[in-house]
């Protein structure tokens, strides 16, 4: 079968794009490049590479420096494209550094393209120790063209170094920082078979430069102001005696340290290990990344230690352990998750990242869909039509998924609502609860009984939609085939203005289920609930909760309902519509 690929074509014809928009274009280049642009395969049409590189040309300002450098470190070892490399060659030095030290390219890419590199470039080539003699003799023969300096060069702002280089630059002889990429300044001549040497003039006006700028960073007033207290500790090396004592401590304040023990489990509030140091202690055996806590002190908190015994080497009793220390790395770290997160484990900015970088290959895809299934380009098969109508259904499942991501993340955010309205609170509940009243082919059927009189509601008019509507989708989509959603809504008055309360009735497939079951996000993995939401009843609920709190509401849940309740605006005496159902 023939296929025709016009995945270049479609990236190539997006418009200007600018933030995330260019951000998605600009990796969606790269890995087109980096993917068919390869030796190995067969490299790609030039003039299809041509526009992708010209393409990225135009990004490029776009694009920070973070997300340039986060993009070449995600190729990794796949960056085998050679047009790819020397387009990254000539972009800020952090960028330069991720590439060249990264690419995998034959002997024979790197010769030719060394003569259009630029001296930083061949400087992250010449610290690289898996380039073969070719590429070694290649980088010898520019030498010390690379530190040439003219007369009439001056040096940019941006070629300014740090003081930590300068005060190396300055301690070291000429010969040993060479080769150091910092200095090129100046492309070689190729013509110069035999290069000069640097004039001592230049050499010196170089010293006097960067001691200049070493004086300049060294401020006394400064170094006064710098904290002069202990560094904290993170790993420190030991050793204990046969009885589990620490009797030496590298790296570490002895006071805090010397005197702990190895072998017998902490106790509640107690420094000591955890059982699986205890118990290789007992067995005489090594262990790895073993907890340890100790109360009080600089040293107070977790630890992870690995160690292992030795033995005396005549009688072959057993001596002690000999080991390190570390703190925990973050993911070793058990903590509590937060109730009140919308999605724990991201963001808000984690979850609109994610949502623009899904829903521009869903669009595309659902285009296509449409396209087949209205048959717009020509006609199809009954056969691709319908599996073109699953595939846009499927599509407008997950962007609605998506339409819910991003919402959290704004309300995370405290940017997820506008401007609060007088709402008619009657007219709400029924016009969205009516949207539901024939169910979904009759499975389903909602009704909510409305109290007579209902005092308007003080909310954003497309929030308060949202919540109503999301909550009533979310029990519909979970109750059992043929149960109807049932429901009331009165005026609760309280001191104040009072509130407008909604309570939907529990479907009986949530009887005996507690709070914190129902808002766990990773609650039924298995799909109890076909149907349900695409991410999750919790997420759904949590979602709810949130867009109430934001209008100075509340979704409550006791055993038998959910009350979403929203503050109702000049409810008067309080004997409007008072009854509770």
């Amino acid at each position: 079968m023939l296929r025709f690929d016009d995945l270049a074509q479609t990236v190539l014809a997006a418009g200007d794009r600018r933030g995330a928009g260019a951000v998605t274009l600009w990796r969606q280049c790269v890995d087109l490049i980096a993917q068919r642009d390869r030796a190995d395969r067969g490299g790609m049409d030039a003039d299809e590479r041509a526009a992708l590189l010209e393409r990225l040309a135009g990004l490029r300002d776009g694009v920070s420096e973070t997300q340039r450098l986060a993009t070449v470190v995600e190729l990794g070892g796949r960056l085998r494209s050679a047009s790819l490399v020397e387009f990254f060659a000539g972009d800020r030095p952090a960028v330069i550094a991720a590439a060249l030290s990264r690419a995998r390219l034959p002997e024979t890419s790197w010769v030719a393209m060394l003569p259009r590199l630029s001296p930083t470039a061949r400087g992250v080539l010449r610290a690289r120790r898996d380039l073969g003699d070719d590429v070694r003799r290649a980088l010898e023969s520019f030498g010390a063209t690379d530190l040439v300096l003219t007369s009439d060069v001056a040096v940019a702002p941006e070629m300014m170094l740090s003081a930590d280089m300068a005060e190396t630059v300055v301690d070291a002889p000429m010969a040993e920082v060479s080769s150091d990429p910092a200095f090129a300044l100046v492309e070689p001549s190729f013509t110069a078979p035999t290069p000069p040497a640097p004039p001592a003039d230049q050499i010196r006006h170089l010293v006097d430069r960067i001691e200049q700028f070493t004086s300049q960073r060294r401020d006394p007033a400064a170094l006064a102001a710098a904290p002069s207290g202990p560094v904290p500790v993170r790993a420190f090396t030991f050793e204990s005696d046969a009885s589990g004592t620490i009797i030496w401590v590298g790296d570490g304040p002895r006071a805090a340290l010397i005197g702990l023990n190895l072998a017998e489990p902490a106790l509640a509030g107690g420094s000591g290990p955890d059982g699986h140091v205890a118990g290789a202690f007992a067995r005489r055996s090594g262990f790895q990344n073993g907890r340890f806590t100790i109360v009080g002190g600089t040293m107070a908190g977790e630890w992870r230690l690995s160690a292992t015994p030795f033995f005396d080497p005549r009688t072959g009793r057993f001596q002690g352990y000999r080991g390190q220390a570390r703190r925990p790395h973050l993911h070793e770290v058990a903590a509590a998750p937060d109730q009140s997160a919308i999605f724990p484990g991201l963001s808000g900015d984690s979850l609109r990242q994610l949502v623009h970088e899904l829903r521009t290959p869903l669009n595309a895809i659902l285009g296509f869909a449409e396209i087949i299934e209205q048959e717009l380009f020509g006609p199809a098969g009954v056969e691709y039509r319908e599996m073109a109508g699953n595939i846009a259904v499927d599509a407008r499942h997950l962007l609605a998924a998506f339409d819910d991501l991003d919402l959290a993340a704004r309300v995370a955010r405290g940017d997820g609502g506008g401007a609060a309205a007088s709402v008619d609170a009657a007219l709400l509940v029924s016009q969205v609860a009516a949207r539901f009243a024939h169910g979904d082919a009759g499975r389903h059927g909602v009704d909510i009984a409305i109290a007579a009189e209902l005092p308007p509601v003080r909310i954003d008019p497309v929030q308060g939609e949202r919540m109503v509507q999301h909550l009533l989708r979310t029990l519909v989509s979970v109750a059992p085939v043929g149960e109807p959603v049932t429901g009331t809504c009165w005026f609760q008055p309280r001191e104040g203005a009072g509130r407008v309360v909604m309570a939907v009735d529990r479907p009986s497939s949530l009887d005996g289920m507690e709070e914190a079951q129902l808002l766990d996000p990773g609650y039924t993995p298995d799909g109890d609930w076909p149907d349900g939401p695409l991410l999750g009843m919790g997420f759904s609920l949590r979602l709810i909760r949130s867009l109430a709190e934001g209008c100075g509401g509340a979704l409550t849940i006791d055993g038998n309902r959910f009350l979403l309740s929203m503050p109702a605006e000049g409810a008067g005496d309080g004997h409007v519509g008072d009854t509770a159902y």
